[in-house]
């Protein structure tokens, strides 16, 4: 029995891997300089060659090696592996194999010494279909497993590997191969292989794949085993493949995109007369509204990568955005012509898409119930309308001298006292005058503590002079209030003085610490007699004025 070709063709050293250079390199790196991980995840889509990586790293540690951190593919355990009889070299299938029961089961493994190579690899495939409690069991083995053991997780889905697994692992993302990798692959193999075949024949194969190596190797054996016996030709792919011809399909989306409802029928009509396959020719026109919706928003690049040439960039400049999303909606929610031989699925989709999109109902605003005045049995008192009070406009922060401050005081009085000044805001200079915010409340007690000391301020003296001239004074300020959660009856008497400036000649005030203890002026006014009186009478506080 012939081997597959997706398992003939299968990569056996770090350079036959095609389209992951940024992971190869970094396995080869690790392993020359004998930095390899306990534990590695290799996530990315089907077919990209996340478990054949892991095979090359395990032989890669039990094999030797070339100048280039490549397996030498001669070698006795390189032989075994590729083999699939290499004793230390354990491929696990987490679909079947998901249970907490399995996984314990490996834990007693892990603990027996390697018995042919140097390390024993396990490589857990489809790691994503284990159950909870078998991930919670794999936890302590993933993050300290002996010596020599070497664990491999792959996953085509990340996002279902809890977040713990993900923490313990080396990750490396494999990337969906381009349409050039995976031609130049396959022409590789069509030349060992000898299959002749049109240039074209390739990139549908490679199109068809979606990026997916082993899938095309796939297509490709299918292929040759069908049209084996001559040039396999682009129109034999085609039926084979299922993929409509590209003529038609650009034709039935120039006449949607036109809103020619006429013209579409009749192609569909013609499709089905010569017996085509209608789901084919609804994937082609599908690829064909998409790469018109990437030609009307420049995007040529990606468009000349699909296949498809640009004859419908006209009709793609006339017709909105909205109404291409609409067929391509309406033509990728129909699953049924490929099961029904009348075309009149693709017809009624056909329709739909020339129809005009639906526009969004605005919701309905319920009315309001108006608003019935209540009656008040105890006399009132009338409340001044209160004005919104403006936003402060704090002063501007000096934000081109504080990195150049920091650095001069980090220099002059070391590292901690820059910490501690870095907590601040520098506000101003404004007339001459350079304010100390800081930004967190329990910040300023370090601040006065680091101003009051005479050391200190020595040292910071010549800093903030060379940064601001001889004649900056320095005030300090506590940090900035947070907003209270309910609205309160302001004073004038809540709203504090500022501290005085303070000069390097003098020493500075106490004010810093006079103002940790304010004045409560809504306990004062709480308790005054008048309030309370007029609280009883159910009035309610707007504002008091000072005479």
């Amino acid at each position: 029995m012939s081997t597959v070709f997706y398992r003939k063709w299968r990569p056996t050293r770090f350079s036959d891997v095609v389209g992951q250079e940024h992971i190869t390199d970094t396995l080869r790196r690790a392993v020359l300089s004998d930095r390899v991980a306990h534990a590695y995840l290799f996530t990315g889509p089907r077919g990209v060659g996340k478990t054949s990586t892991a095979r090359i790293l395990a032989k890669a540690l039990n094999a030797e090696l070339d100048e280039h951190g490549d397996p030498i593919p001669e070698t006795e355990n390189a032989i075994a592996i590729d083999e699939g009889r290499f004793m230390d070299l354990i491929e696990i299938d987490a679909a079947s194999n998901r249970g907490v029961g399995d996984i314990r089961d490996l834990r007693e493994r892990v603990l027996l010494r390697p018995t042919v190579g140097q390390f024993k690899v396990y490589i857990i495939d489809e790691v994503h279909m284990l159950t909870t409690e078998a991930f919670n069991a794999l936890l302590k083995t993933l993050e300290e497993p002996p010596p020599q053991v070497v664990m491999i997780l792959a996953t085509t889905d990340i996002h279902r590997v809890p977040a713990t697994i993900i923490s313990r692992c080396q990750r490396f993302d494999f990337r969906r191969l381009t349409t050039d990798d995976v031609i130049g692959r396959l022409i590789l193999i069509c030349e060992e292989e000898e299959i002749e075949c049109e240039p074209a024949v390739l990139e549908l194969v490679a199109r068809s794949a979606w990026g997916s190596l082993r899938d095309a190797e796939n297509l490709l054996e299918q292929l040759a085993v069908s049209y084996g016996t001559g040039e396999i030709t682009e129109a034999q792919a085609r039926e084979l493949l299922g993929i409509g011809d590209t003529s038609s399909a650009r034709n039935l989306a120039s006449a949607i995109l036109r809103k020619d409802a006429k013209r579409a029928l009749e192609i569909i009509e013609e499709e089905a007369s010569r017996g085509a396959e209608l789901k084919g020719l609804r994937d082609s026109t599908i690829s064909a509204l998409r790469g018109a919706l990437l030609a009307k928003h420049g995007i040529a690049s990606i468009y000349g990568e699909l296949g498809d040439t640009p004859d419908l960039e006209p009709e793609a400049m006339g017709a909105s955005t909205d109404q291409m999303l609409h067929a391509i909606t309406i033509f990728g929610r129909n699953e049924r012509f490929g099961e029904a031989s009348s075309p009149l699925a693709l017809e009624i989709a056909a329709l739909q898409a020339v129809a005009e999109p639906p526009k969004p109902e605005s919701p309905a605003v319920a009315p309001q119930p108006a608003r019935q005045p209540t009656r008040r049995s105890a006399p009132t008192v009338q409340q001044a309308p209160q004005a919104e009070p403006a936003p402060s406009q704090p002063a501007p922060a000096d934000t081109s001298g504080s990195s150049r401050i920091l650095e001069e005081i980090g220099k002059a009085a070391g590292t901690q006292v820059r910490t501690t000044f870095a907590q601040v805001n520098f506000i101003g200079p404004n007339n001459g005058v350079l304010v100390l915010q800081p930004k967190y409340t329990n910040g300023a007690k370090r601040l006065r503590d680091a101003w009051m000391n005479e050391e200190i301020r020595a040292k910071l003296r010549p800093a903030f002079q060379s940064v601001y001239g001889n004649d900056i004074r320095i005030q300090l300020q506590q940090a900035p209030s947070p907003a209270p959660a309910t609205t309160r009856a302001s004073t004038p008497a809540e709203t504090r003085p500022a501290p005085e400036p303070t000069q390097f000649s003098t020493p500075p005030s106490n004010q810093l610490s006079d103002q940790s203890q304010p004045f409560d002026a809504d306990h004062a006014i709480t308790n005054h007699p008048a309030v309370q009186n007029l609280r009883s009478l159910g009035g309610r506080v707007v504002a008091i004025e000072d005479d």
